[in-house]
């Protein structure tokens, strides 16, 4: 068997054990998948009475409902919560026995980000062509190949959170704060990556600050795509997608740079 071959056999192998212990534990899987709908719900309620009858920054009522429909799917599909595994295992000395695994230990984590997301994609996307039936608001405005794009742009995305998390997590080599400074980095994100509202209803100096730094492309990026407000702005779109290139390639090449360094900071007994 080549070494590829292998490599993928192992993926396959990790995929159906989290899947099955996601199965058993289904139910809690649900439970956690609603309670993320709080906030995107309270912010469509917001903007919705606000605009009222007329438009505020260019979204009606309506656009608002496509809006956050987009950012709630978008944001279930790219969030990663890994640095609370991770700050645990290593001040736990949990982390050592994952070490001696026979697969990099950010493969496991790798693994369960696309078995829950699967998972919550499976359950969402349905959903939202099923409510889209009933509800022209949350009908997509857009065609089959901007769809491919927007499934790239999710990806891309997905990958830049991943590896964001990962790297808190990776700081409790140094700290027991981890978690709480990426707390301090969700707030910021929250605002900066168009979660709570449009990137557009901020000053331009905060909107400009977002789209050079990585936070438009997490999730902004690809619910404009979705949503279809970058449909004339080919131009825009690319410099998206490089954006989000040239983050990932970054955020990957720091990655290996705190890796390396934290482990030989590392040190634990039991685990």
């Amino acid at each position: 068997m080549s070494g590829a071959a292998a490599f993928w056999r192992k993926y396959g192998v990790l995929f159906k054990s989290d899947w099955a212990i996601m199965m058993a534990y289904r139910s809690e899987t649900l439970i956690w998948m609603v309670g993320a709908f709080v906030q995107p719900l309270v912010s469509l309620a917001v903007w919705v009475s606000l605009s009222g009858e007329g438009s505020i920054a260019g979204y009606t009522a309506s656009d608002y409902v496509l809006y956050f429909t987009a950012v709630l799917v978008v944001d279930r599909l790219t969030r990663a919560w890994d640095v609370y595994e991770l700050d645990r295992d290593i001040r736990e000395g949990t982390f050592s026995a994952k070490l001696l695994r026979p697969f990099h230990p950010i493969h496991w984590s790798i693994n369960g980000n696309i078995v829950y997301k699967t998972f919550f994609a499976m359950l969402m996307i349905p959903s939202w062509l099923l409510l889209a039936m009933f509800f022209p608001a949350m009908r997509i405005p857009v065609d089959m190949g901007t769809i491919g794009l927007v499934i790239l742009a999710i990806a891309l995305s997905s990958a830049i959170r991943f590896v964001i998390g990962y790297q808190f997590g990776l700081l409790a080599f140094w700290s027991n704060r981890a978690t709480a400074m990426y707390a301090l980095y969700e707030g910021i994100h929250m605002f900066l990556s168009g979660r709570i509202a449009p990137l557009s209803m901020f000053p331009d100096w905060v909107a400009d600050a977002a789209r050079v730094l990585p936070f438009y492309f997490t999730v902004a990026f690809p619910v404009d795509l979705l949503t279809g407000r970058l449909a004339d702005e080919p131009e825009t779109v690319w410099i998206g997608f490089a954006g989000q290139a040239g983050w990932l390639l970054l955020l990957a090449l720091s990655l290996r740079f705190i890796w390396r360094n934290g482990l030989k900071r590392y040190g634990a007994a039991g685990g």
